[in-house]
């Protein structure tokens, strides 16, 4: 019997460009960029457990890295975007030894308020256990968003 997904020993976000930080802005269409999320599942005694693609997918959320509230997922029937909202993908990145990454794009209306956003996030574990990444959580990476004034 395979080992139950209970926590992480893994969980970071980075920009698809490799920064902390971004100014969004004509480079990015749709005003959207890649969030980056390397997270690697654990048993109780820290031992590295596959999940599936789509079981990961499903379990990580963008949220506000300062209060944890979420951020809502953009949706997909309607071509209005939300001050700030997300789209999952499917785009994982899981090679042999290493720990997995998905992509995830963030998307803002053209005057988003607040203007500027602190992205963090959560992790649902296989057996219900909830680990972020927040000002208050057990990890503490994240990235920041600052839309580009209107002009």
């Amino acid at each position: 019997m395979a080992n139950k997904w209970t926590s992480v020993s893994k969980l970071s976000v980075v920009l698809e460009t490799g920064e902390q930080r971004r100014e969004t802005g004509s480079a990015y269409p749709d005003e959207r960029i890649g969030a980056v999320i390397t997270v690697q599942p654990t048993d109780d005694d820290g031992n590295p457990v596959e999940v599936t693609a789509q079981k990961l997918c499903e379990s990580i959320s963008l949220i506000d890295y300062i209060d944890e509230s979420d951020i809502p997922l953009k949706d997909s029937n309607s071509s209005k975007v939300l001050d700030w909202c997300y789209e999952k993908t499917n785009d994982i990145t899981w090679r042999e030894g290493r720990t997995p990454q998905i992509k995830y794009y963030v998307a803002h209306s053209g005057a988003p308020k607040p203007r500027c956003k602190s992205i963090g996030l959560l992790v649902r574990t296989e057996s219900g256990a909830l680990v972020f990444s927040s000002l208050n959580g057990t990890y503490h990476s994240s990235v920041q968003i600052v839309a580009s004034s209107p002009k």
